[in-house]
């Protein structure tokens, strides 16, 4: 009996040994062999089992309810090669480096990916790192500095508008001057832009020269812009991102000093316009001075959630995200707030065919001060010419004194003094411009491998919008201010319109890489098709008188002049071929030819064809670099081709009718509106590039390129005689040239395990020169834009009419004339001449530092852009006499002449300002443009979290901005600017979590 028992409690306890020996925990270490660093974020797998997860910030993983069944995990990480190891209660895994994806990969054009050493042409690419954290709306702004000859200049402090962007100076005059936006293979409108989550960038690749862009042929004149958006991994364990921002917006210091109310009376006194006693009281007694900047521009509060999820089984991967940005401007009534989701999914439905989807979908809601939107007329409600006009004696608020106090009162509607001004507050609250975007990007693709090497893949992509507008200015009945100014009665109007634009793009590619022995080549075929439509429509009407009835039909009054209708249709067709071969992965060579047609030009003269050819040649491999251990990498590469410009306004070539003004006989009439040119065809520049590629002593890393580009038959609206009925119309006329050099450096100053340090710049100098132009002229003036083209001279370069400044004798202003000599009679049409100072600036760069230590990182961007020059619209009223008496000047007018002797370059009063050269104003700035501090919790923390990372981040943008320019910002790309929304200095907070 004792026996069985001790059986029984044998069998007892076995079979609990067994059950708990079915699962088991097993914990390990990843460390990269390379630098002996943790590796964060590989991928840790129970090999056939979908068991796993991914490494933390010290490179530790658990992996628990491992069956005991299981016998080897799988480890993989990007860039180094997949590693399986015997299970063990207790795994230390080693990768090594995998030589044939360490080496970043890069999209630049059709077909798969290649890595960034193989590539032929001029190439530069920007990572995730410096897009994930954008503080603005806008993805372009963070490439500001970024790569050599990209030159990304905000044209505005608005959080509804884009940076300008051009990539290698200027190559047509009138045609489109901004690189070709692609996004996972298929062209982006700018619309796009502020719906695309920064976020969800993977890395952006700009590709410079003609080898890298001509594949695109018909659009890529000037450059191409790549972006690749973020995707799962296969067998991956689901990541989750959550990251929250929040910071502050303020307006960056400008250098133009406004009078404060004491200054202003002085002034007045020195030109013998004085003000009333009753204001000098104010002034002297009461203590009265407004910076009306400080009262017109706040701050303004940003805020970012981003969420994520991205994974992947053994067939399947796929990335989704949610975004939500608001972002409120610094002057009342304009602001913005974004909402975007995007999914990427991609599957392996068996091993020869994969399909999958890049979509986004995103809304913008713009709220607009409709006053600084009108730029045809000069506005005082405008909050920014306002605080550069009302007087500072005046007040934003209502006031009455009291026992010889000042006592404040309600915001005023009207300003007492500064010409009786309805204020922009009063404005404000009785209009509102709405603006919103539905924006929408889809593509689908299916990709079959019928035999090793080929690849056939089609896509089909949709990029499109649907905008409303909705302004509307309220009624009101007429107002007696506190300060004893009447305001009339005003009836109110609405104004809507809708506009619908979309474009499908089809590209179907077939390629075929092979390799005998060291000769690699890679094939490819393609044919695309790109169909546009855009449909718009609006409406006005006025008369409304409650503002509750604000609807376009409950008007009193539309007429046909205040009605809108329009619709464009477009087509591009393309065939294309790209050839790549390599020996040995030394000598590189590489063709393109792409042959195109676009419905823009006459029937007779749509197709074009464009090509490219390039060699590189790896001086590295070759044996007798072999003893010069202290070169990691040499390379020099050639390349030459043309590529294409069809930005110009639709059906340019047709002669067009539309309805005349007037009718007749109470019929609607109709009139030729467009003659026609059916020779109109391609702008075509023709580029030659030639670079040189170095690394040395595993420290400093340098690209140099040079490059030359003609353009010719460029698309330009001519003027006409008026005796053919019409002002101008679209031909080929002239070619221009447009050179330069770029140049990248990198040099790690310290690259230890626990600290890195390493500095880097980049700097382009470009020149571009007007050749030839038409009808046989040597020049062609524009002098209401203070511009004019000339054979042998800058395409920017301003127009004037020389300042001299003034006669100490009797105040006058004096100008010299075309021949150099001094005049005191202003004389614009004889006079003015080009004064050797463009527009666009020749030398433009940017350098940064980045250190880390352990958790903690520091990264600081500057850009910069040298002789660059604008005409300072402002100063045309602040710094005149004759406008000062009536609004208020800079403290530089207390220079004015006033007697004989005076040395000053301000007239006396009475004397017309002029545009002359004197507006003219260096606008070269330097800008830190973006710092980042930021601090990464150590996962000893984080063990009992469930957290796999924490970081927290402070960022910075447009901190410091050191300039000559007394405008409110130097950045904007044009001649002239004029009260424009100035450029944001911002300040963020925020933190993320993964897990």
């Amino acid at each position: 009996m004792k026996r069985k028992l001790m059986l029984l409690l044998a069998c007892l306890f076995v079979g609990i040994g067994l059950a708990t020996a079915q699962t088991q925990t097993v914990t390990g270490v990843v460390i990269s062999e390379e630098d002996g660093q943790p590796v964060i974020g590989a991928s840790v797998l129970v090999k056939g089992t979908q068991i796993g997860t991914i490494t933390g910030v010290d490179g530790d993983f658990t992996l628990s309810g491992v069956p005991s069944s299981a016998k080897t995990l799988q480890i993989s990480y990007i860039g180094m090669q997949t590693q399986e190891v015997a299970i063990k209660p207790s795994v230390n895994v080693i990768l090594k480096p995998d030589s044939e994806l360490l080496e970043e990969v890069v999209i630049t054009g059709y077909g798969t990916g290649k890595k960034i050493g193989s590539v032929v042409g001029s190439v530069a690419t920007v990572n995730n790192k410096k897009l994930e954290k954008v503080v603005t709306a806008n993805f372009t702004d963070a490439l500001s500095g970024q790569v050599s000859g990209l030159s990304v200049l905000s044209s505005s402090g608005d959080p509804s508008k884009s940076a300008t962007i051009r990539l290698r100076g200027v190559n047509s005059l009138n045609a489109s001057t901004t690189p070709l936006f692609i996004l996972d293979g298929a062209p982006i409108t700018s619309t796009l832009f502020n719906s695309l989550n920064p976020a969800d960038i993977e890395n952006i690749t700009v590709l410079k020269d003609a080898a890298s862009t001509s594949i695109y042929g018909s659009r890529a004149a000037n450059g191409v812009i790549v972006i690749t958006s973020k995707k799962g991994k296969l067998n991956q364990k689901a990541t989750v991102t959550l990251r929250a921002q929040y910071g502050v917006s303020k307006m960056v210091d400008d250098k133009m000093d406004m009078m404060d109310a004491k200054q202003y009376v002085q002034f007045r006194d020195m030109i013998g316009v004085p003000v009333s006693e009753e204001i000098k009281t104010l002034v002297n007694q009461y203590g009265v001075s407004t910076d009306w900047k400080d009262e017109m521009f706040k701050t303004a509060p940003t805020y970012t959630l981003d969420a994520s999820v991205n994974g992947g089984g053994e067939n399947v991967s796929y990335y989704l995200s949610l975004n939500h940005h608001e972002q409120e401007g610094i002057i009342e009534q304009s602001g913005m707030r974004r909402e975007a989701l995007r999914f990427n999914f991609t599957s392996n439905v068996n091993k020869w065919l994969k399909v999958g989807m890049q979509s986004n979908l995103g809304y913008n809601r713009y709220e607009v001060n409709s006053e600084n939107e009108d730029r045809s007329n000069l506005y005082v409600q405008n909050p920014v010419t306002f605080s550069r006009l009302a007087l500072p004696y005046d007040t934003p608020y209502e006031y009455t004194i009291e026992n010889g106090q000042l006592i404040r009162g309600a915001k005023a509607k009207r300003l007492h003094y500064t010409g009786s001004w309805t204020t922009p507050s009063f404005v404000n609250d009785n209009r509102k411009t709405i603006r919103d975007i539905v924006s929408g990007n889809i593509n689908l693709f299916e990709e079959l491998t019928p035999i090793k090497g080929l690849t056939v893949r089609a896509q089909q992509a949709l990029d499109a919008f649907d905008y409303t507008l909705k302004h509307q200015v309220y009624p009101y009945d007429a107002i007696v201010t506190g300060m004893g100014d009447n305001i009339a009665a005003r009836s109110g109007s609405s104004q809507q319109s809708f506009r619908r634009y979309y474009s499908f793009t089809y590209t179907n590619t077939a390629e075929y890489k092979f390799h005998v022995k060291d000769h690699n080549v890679a094939l490819l075929a393609g044919q695309e098709a790109i169909i546009t439509k855009d449909r718009s429509f609006g409406a006005y009407a006025t008369g409304h008188t409650d503002v509750r009835q604000m609807r376009l039909n409950q008007g009193t009054t539309v007429s046909i002049s205040d009605l809108s209708d329009s619709m464009s249709e477009t087509v591009f067709n393309s065939y294309f071929f790209n050839g790549n071969y390599n020996y040995n992965e030394k000598y590189y060579a590489d063709f393109t030819i792409r042959r195109d047609a676009s419905s823009l030009f006459a029937p007779d003269h749509r197709w074009s064809t464009f090509y490219s050819f390039g060699a590189k040649w790896d001086v590295k491999k070759e044996r007798f670099m072999d003893a010069a251990d202290w070169v990691n990498e040499l390379s020099v590469k050639a390349s030459y081709g043309t590529t294409g410009n069809s930005g110009i306004d639709n059906y340019g070539y047709f002669g067009l009718i539309g309805s005349g003004s007037n009718t007749y006989n109470s019929d609607a009439t109709l009139g030729i509106s467009q003659a026609s040119n059916y020779d109109l065809t391609w702008e075509t520049v023709k580029a030659a590039n030639i670079g040189i590629s170095f690394r040395v002593f595993d420290r400093l890393s340098m690209n140099v390129d040079y490059y030359h580009k003609k353009t010719e038959d460029m698309l330009m609206e001519i003027p006409y005689s008026y005796t053919t009925g019409f002002s101008s119309g679209w031909g080929n006329v002239g070619s221009m040239v447009n050179q330069g050099v770029d140049l990248d450096f990198k040099l790690d100053l310290i690259n230890s395990n626990d600290f890195y340090w390493a500095v880097k710049a980049n700097f382009n100098y470009n020149h571009n020169e007007i050749v030839e132009l038409f009808d046989g002229r040597d020049e062609f003036a524009m002098p209401n834009y203070g511009l004019m083209y000339k054979i042998g001279h800058d395409a920017g370069e301003l127009y004037q009419v020389r300042y001299a400044g003034v006669d100490s004798r009797d105040g006058k202003p004096m100008w010299y004339d075309k021949n150099g000599n001094l005049t005191k009679v202003y004389n614009e049409e004889e006079d003015a001449v080009l004064i050797g100072k463009s527009r666009f600036a020749p030398y433009t760069g940017g350098f940064g530092t980045e250190l880390s230590w352990k958790g903690l990182s520091l990264n600081a961007e500057f850009s910069w852009s040298g002789k660059k020059y604008m005409i300072n619209n402002d100063s045309y009223f602040i710094e005149n006499a004759n406008q000062g008496q009536s609004v208020n000047q800079s403290v530089r007018m207390l220079n004015i002449w006033t007697k004989p002797g005076d040395v000053t370059d301000i007239p006396k009063l009475g004397e017309a300002i002029q545009f002359d050269s004197h507006l003219v104003e260096n606008a070269s700035f330097l800008r830190l443009k973006n710092i980042t501090l930021q601090y990464t919790l150590p996962s000893s923390l984080l063990k009992r979290t469930g957290f796999n990372r924490v970081n927290v981040f402070a960022i910075g943008r447009n901190l410091l901005t050191w300039t000559k320019f007394r405008g409110f910002d130097p950045e904007p790309d044009t001649n002239l600017v004029r009260f424009n929304y100035p450029n944001t200095r911002q300040f963020v907070f925020g933190v993320e979590l993964a897990f």
